[in-house]
């Protein structure tokens, strides 16, 4: 796996039938070899460099007078470093919370609020210390991943799954 972020499809009874513990197992983790079988089937998607942008684009754009409403690809909330919350468990959307999440996409125009955010993704990506400053090459990338990022979420709405949110560790 090479992501350093990745959302990932469960089926939508594994919300209420499996605890923390269970749920943790069902998600991959950093170099798992089940990430890379979970994405070639649609049921995982990974970004490498480009969440915090992504999340940026989202949620930066005064669209949503609501912060928690702004976050629902992420939970609903800003979550802790290494993708757990408080207490060791993974942020994890319920079924009703993907459709809100996939309408939310569906609705965005996602190059739209990329070009918007421009110089605050471009200071973000400095402020990084990525080796190459923010250009169109980098503008066209987080668009892609967050039309990948909608089309995710809108297959995931369709089946009735829940998603787990994870940083890679």
């Amino acid at each position: 796996m090479s992501v350093d972020h990745f959302w990932c499809r469960l089926p939508g009874r594994a919300v209420d039938t499996c605890s923390p513990e269970e749920l943790g197992e069902l998600v991959p983790r950093d170099r798992d070899v089940r990430y890379d079988r979970l994405a070639a089937a649609g049921l995982a998607l990974g970004v490498r460099r480009t969440a915090v942008l992504m999340e940026l684009a989202l949620t930066e754009n005064g669209l949503h007078p609501d912060p928690a409403a702004r976050l629902p690809v992420y939970g609903g909330g800003r979550h802790q470093p290494g993708g757990a919350l408080p207490g060791g468990s993974i942020p994890v959307l319920r079924p009703e919370q993907v459709a809100t999440a996939s309408a939310l996409l569906r609705a965005s125009a996602l190059g739209e609020l990329v070009r918007q955010q421009g110089g605050v993704l471009a200071r973000t990506v400095a402020r990084l210390g990525y080796p190459t400053p923010w250009s169109e090459t980098w503008a066209a990338l987080v668009v892609h991943d967050l039309r990948e990022l909608r089309d995710f979420f809108a297959a995931a709405a369709a089946a009735g799954d829940a998603v787990a949110v994870r940083e890679a560790e």
